[in-house]
Formats: structure tokens, sequence, C-alpha cells
């Protein structure tokens, strides 16, 4: 995987490409009884079906775009003339804090691929809802999961530590910090392009983490692709949703 591969979009995947027109279907007729003020459409089951499982795909690449933007943000602490350990600080740990919410959503994905129970794959203990549906019959599926974990299993610890109040820091941060906070003198040491070089390591770690997160979230999508596959070949008869509801679930 290059660089630049982070930056695709799940959606574009091509085993999601057989849902895509039923995709277009579902929203012309939601869309069409919008307009027209009514609160439920007629929908064929795999019209739902590929609307629920395109949400799920959605969620995880807004969530990739906010970390893309996290990514440029600490991208562009590497080149300032005077960067500030504090605004690093603000994204990085707001990039450990949004990275384990990827195994949620890709939980969540493989629930509607499945068309399990959205109560109970959306609750507290959904994730393990899941891995247990999964286990007799789909092991592959479950394999492509773990993946995911293994991704981002590192922040889990920092991730943890921020939600009970703990800023994240490390050596170099907290130096660098120090000498802004106190107004240290540093003789002859550059510290501002010592801050530089540190914030371009962030930003590396960042990009590969991401870039570990799409392959292993493309990988989950190629897992997937079959059951995508079977739904469009067997479409059944329409069924009445309301379209507020959401799109995880027939009838």
């Amino acid at each position: 995987m290059t660089h630049e591969d982070h930056r695709k979009e799940l959606i574009d995947h091509p085993g999601l490409q057989v849902l895509l027109p039923y995709l277009r279907s579902y929203v012309q007729k939601g869309l069409a009884e919008v307009r027209s003020e009514k609160k439920t459409f007629t929908a064929s089951a795999v019209d739902i079906y590929a609307a629920g499982v395109c949400e799920r795909v959605s969620e995880l690449d807004n969530a990739l775009a906010a970390l893309r933007l996290t990514l440029n943000f600490v991208m562009d602490l590497g080149s300032e003339p005077s960067p500030s350990p504090d605004i690093y600080r603000y994204h990085y740990e707001n990039f450990v804090l949004r990275v384990i919410g990827f195994v949620d959503r890709a939980h969540r994905l493989v629930g509607a691929a499945l068309l399990m129970d959205k109560r109970k794959f959306e609750a507290i203990a959904g994730n393990a809802h899941v891995q247990k549906q999964l286990k007799p019959d789909h092991p592959d599926i479950l394999q492509a999961l773990e993946g995911v974990s293994q991704a981002v299993e590192s922040y889990r610890g920092p991730r943890n530590e921020l939600i009970h109040s703990s800023a994240f820091s490390n050596r170099e941060l907290g130096l660098f910090m120090s000498i802004r906070q106190l107004g240290l003198e540093t003789e002859d040491i550059d510290v501002d392009e010592l801050a530089r070089q540190h914030f371009s390591e962030g930003s590396k770690e960042i990009a590969l983490t991401l870039a570990s997160m799409v392959q292993a979230l493309t990988v989950l999508l190629a897992t997937l692709a079959p059951l995508f596959a079977t739904a469009a070949a067997h479409e059944e008869s329409p069924q009445k949703k309301s379209a507020p509801e959401g799109a995880d679930q027939v009838g």
C-alpha cells in the first residue's frame, strides 16, 4: 500500500459496486416521498439492505476524512517557523480518541451486512454480539475484523488514559512545553527545529496508521463482498419502510 492509498474512499471498493444501483433506487424513492411530505415509502428488500450497508461504509469514510484533516494539521506544524506544542497535543489527542472508534464502526458494518438485529449490534456489548455470531459460519469475516482491531490496538491504552482526563504527553513534548511556558533560554539549541522534526515524525505515524486502517477495512470489505453479491442476486418483494428510522433491517 502506497502513502496515498489511505486517501481512497471505501465506498469505491469494487465489492460494493453491485449494491450501488439499489442504493440509488432507495435514495430516489426516498426523495420522492420526502417531496410529497410522506413519512414512509415502499422499497425492495435489497434497496433497504444496500442503504443500510452503504450508510455504515459512509460512517467509516467520514471518520477517515476527519482523521485526514487531523493529519494535515499536524503536517503543517512540521513546516511552521515556531510550531506550537499545545496545538500538536490537541490534534494528536483528537487522533487517539477517534482512531479506536473504527473498531466499533467496523463491527456495525458487519452487523448490517449480515442482517443482524440492529438493537443488539448497536448496544454497549454490540461488538461481542457480532463476534459471537461470526464464529460458527464466518471465520474469515471474524479474522478481518480482528485485523481492524489490530491496526489501532496500540492506541487503546493512550485513549483510555485520555478518557480519564490525563493529557497526552511524552518526553519531547514535555520539554517543548516547559521551554515555552517558562521562557527558558536554550543557548545554541534550535528548539523550533527540534519541534518541527518531532511533529513531522508524529505526522508520519498518523499517516502510517491511517494506511494500515484503510488496508484492514479494505480486506474486511473484500470478505463481505460475497454477501453483497448474494443480496443483489436475490431481490425480494417490496417492503414498507419508515424513512427516518434508517435502513439496516427489512420489515
